[in-house]
């Protein structure tokens, strides 16, 4: 395979630290997949401190002309380390994968020709095996597609707003390169950002309900997704909100809706930033209707852990798993 820049139709944009576990297999997985187009993986290496570096170099020896790793002598944090890994994409269509993750067969054939047949959509998810540390899967993010709650598989700008997050996995996205937008951010930033910008000027979003990937959920382990944690995913939250509402004020009633969810359900759970939200939902000046806030309600409560947890087979039923690398 070549990867003349000309004729590259994908890349593959991986970011890692210290997973020396998981990187081969989510490498691997990218390797294998059957394509009839030509494509790159770009790893940003955030200066781990295990195995990972020796293994992304391992791949980088033995397809040199695929695998381009970035090894950073210094941490820059996850969202520098994406911007810099996507930053260097040449790919008309790019593939995000967290480096503990891993693709599906017919992952990136999939997202490229829905892509091709769909010139207005922006950015594309399918939906993920979500794998626990007992060898369990289930099929979720979404849960319960959100076509089932509106009838409709095509995410604007407004919906993106108003869903925050219920859309689909980071790992299972890919979008086309002309959307990009940001290539500099200067704060730590959820990955939800950088996917409401693509559509932020017209276009949708949309989602494939076939599982084409696995994302690793574990309760114990400090995986890439799992170390965010709650305070600074709700800070990052609220960044967004915040920039968004001066960029783009007619948002303002969906970010309403999600700042008066997201007061609430603190409110309940006594979680920090509650008070954060209530003062950004009056910033909006605005107030969602109740049906948009009843939607969300329904949505959120059909893909909470709970309802994931429901689903959960043995992993004797697992077939797409090829091996379990858990401690």
């Amino acid at each position: 395979m070549t990867t003349a820049v000309k004729d590259l139709k994908v890349s593959v944009c991986v970011v890692t630290y210290n997973q020396e576990k998981y990187i081969r297999e989510c490498l691997q997985s990218i390797l294998d997949q059957e394509v009839d187009f030509d494509y790159e993986v770009i790893v940003g290496d955030d200066c781990s401190t295990d195995g990972t570096r020796a293994i992304v170099q391992e791949f980088a020896n033995k397809y040199p002309e695929i695998v381009k790793p970035i090894f950073h002598e210094k941490n820059l944090g996850p969202t520098d380390n994406y911007l810099y890994v996507h930053n260097r994409a040449k790919g008309k269509y790019v593939s995000h994968l967290d480096g503990d993750d891993y693709c599906l067969p017919g992952k990136l054939r999939t997202l490229a020709s829905f892509l091709d047949r769909n010139p207005d959509c922006r950015i594309v998810w399918h939906r993920m095996h979500i794998l626990n540390e007992h060898g369990q899967s289930a099929v979720g993010m979404p849960v319960v597609p959100i076509r089932e709650f509106t009838g409709s598989n095509r995410l604007y700008a407004k919906d993106l707003a108003k869903y925050y997050g219920i859309t689909g996995c980071h790992s299972g996205s890919m979008y086309r390169a002309s959307a990009k937008k940001i290539s500099v951010r200067n704060e730590p930033t959820i990955d939800y950002f950088f996917t409401l910008s693509f559509c932020i000027d017209g276009g949708y979003a949309s989602y494939i309900d076939e599982p084409l990937g696995v994302y690793r959920w574990f309760s114990f382990e400090n995986t890439m997704t799992r170390s965010k944690g709650n305070l600074l995913v709700g800070l990052g939250k609220l960044s967004l909100i915040r920039s968004y509402l001066a960029s783009n004020p007619e948002l303002a009633r969906e970010f309403s809706a999600q700042c008066l969810f997201e007061f609430l359900l603190r409110l309940y759970f006594r979680q920090p930033l509650r008070w954060q939200y209530f003062k950004m939902l009056f910033k909006c000046r605005a107030f969602p209707s109740l049906s948009a806030f009843i939607l969300i309600i329904k949505v959120f409560d059909s893909n909470r852990r709970k309802s994931l947890m429901r689903g959960y087979v043995d992993s004797s039923d697992v077939r797409f798993s090829t091996q379990n690398n858990f401690k």
